[in-house]
């Protein structure tokens, strides 16, 4: 008897065990089947290929961004700049991935009571056909999110500040292109530098760069060319000093301290170096253009001083 109350027990205990499986396993498919919670955009209905413009207002300055043929550009002051696109581009793509982490209010009473009324940073997204104007409050007391009035749809709403960054004390050059020249390495046969009274040339010769000097090729360091390339293809200001043409003296730049010049494929690209801003950069333009930069004091380090700098030794 005792032998066939334990059987029954064996069998019971492994009834329970295979209910208890197959419950898991139906509450998993149930579960995997069913739809994920979903997230409602800021902008539904806005694609962002779609804009054409947008205006900003950060910390109390105004200027906007454009799109002209395709391509971005910085609108301040009544000029237009060229756009740094990687930066204009992540602004883009958090505009149309912005999401509501909370619906606050609908027509809300007391404006100041979020931080709208004094607020310093709003942005309007234009369309053809149609405006979102948006201004940013403050940050909610717990959490990760801001305060936003969205006055198409007069709502006031959280969402979380990663979103938000792009909007955030936020000037005109920090969507600028900070490329001084636009070069390419590969294209250049010739290089002429000049540096106070010193002043040289490299050409480009079987594939092989030479330093001219009385008129002889000379090899080069070809290391340092390369690098000398490298650098100036991605030659990129710290900060932009001034766009006023006319203003090049105070700089140091209508007898610059040093000059280089990239030559190849019927264009040139030079780049004059003027007096130090600080210990650690200079003032600088490129020869065609009037903006003036700061740039890296690196810069100038790098440039052959004597006809010993770049030979191959």
């Amino acid at each position: 008897m005792s032998s066939y109350l334990k059987r029954f027990a064996s069998t019971v205990i492994a009834f329970i065990i295979f209910v208890v499986l197959l419950a898991s396993v139906l509450l998993y498919n149930h579960e995997k089947k069913q739809p994920s919670k979903s997230t409602e955009k800021v902008f539904p209905s806005l694609k962002t290929g779609e804009i054409i413009s947008i205006d900003l207002k950060s910390a109390g300055i105004e200027f906007s961004l454009r799109k002209e043929g395709g391509v971005w550009v910085v609108e301040s002051g009544g000029k237009e700049f060229k756009s740094d696109e990687s930066a204009v581009g992540a602004l883009v793509k958090d505009i149309g991935e912005m999401e509501v982490e909370k619906l606050v209010s609908r027509d809300p009473g007391n404006l100041d009571e979020y931080g709208f009324v004094d607020s310093l940073t709003e942005f309007s997204v234009h369309t053809k056909d149609t405006e979102y104007p948006v201004i940013l409050g403050d940050k909610t007391p717990v959490g990760s999110g801001i305060y936003i009035y969205d006055l198409g749809e007069g709502r006031v709403l959280i969402v979380k500040d990663l979103y938000l960054w792009g909007f955030l004390k936020k000037k005109p050059d920090d969507f600028r292109d900070r490329r001084v020249i636009s070069l390419d390495k590969d294209g250049v046969s010739r290089i002429t530098v000049r540096v106070a009274d010193f002043s040289t040339a490299f050409v480009k010769d079987g594939g092989r760069w030479y330093e001219v000097i009385d008129g002889n090729n000379h090899p080069a360091d070809q290391k340092k060319i390369r690098e000398l390339l490298d650098s100036f293809a991605d030659f990129k200001a710290e900060g932009f000093e001034d766009d006023v043409h006319g203003n090049l003296e105070k700089y140091g730049l209508t007898e610059p301290t040093a000059e280089i010049v990239f030559y190849g494929k019927g264009a040139e690209n030079g780049v004059l170096l003027g007096i130090r801003k600080d210990e650690a950069a200079y003032f600088a333009k490129a020869k065609d253009a009037d903006p003036v930069y700061t740039v890296s004091k690196n810069y100038f380090i790098m440039l052959p001083k004597n006809n010993g700098d770049y030979l191959n030794k």
